[in-house]
């Protein structure tokens, strides 16, 4: 088995987390930029909760995903070839993921693009 050190600690994390849950957006959970190794305590004692979720921990590993994402979409519109050269998902999955957008003529725009990976939603620094 493979263990990579836990994002949060540095701690043997042989547990993997998917930053964005299924149910916010389903083409992600095969994302290998939307996984994340953690240690036991920090993902199930601080992420999902069995003390008590940390919100504060889980919006970090959010915004650090979407900084990547930002950095990685690099052009104002984007080709179903260029979301695909950074998520690595199935062709299902990209459809579903752009399914909701409008597709320009130069592409998806990439904020658009962005916050459909999210969840809907983009995470602030606050």
């Amino acid at each position: 088995m493979d263990y990579r050190p836990c994002a949060v600690c540095g701690g043997v994390g042989s547990e993997m987390h998917h930053i964005i849950r299924r149910s916010h957006c389903k083409a992600m959970v095969h994302a290998e930029i939307n996984l994340i190794a953690l240690c036991p305590k920090h993902h199930r004692h601080n992420i999902h909760g069995v003390h008590g979720k940390n919100k504060e921990l889980d919006n970090k590993l959010k915004l650090e995903l979407q900084n990547k994402l930002e950095m990685l979409f690099d052009k104002e519109y984007l080709t179903e070839d260029d979301i695909n050269s950074v998520l690595k998902i199935s062709d299902t999955a990209l459809r579903g993921l752009l399914k909701p957008l409008k597709r320009e003529k130069e592409g998806y725009e990439r904020i658009a693009v962005i916050m459909q990976c999210m969840g809907g939603r983009l995470y602030g620094d606050s």
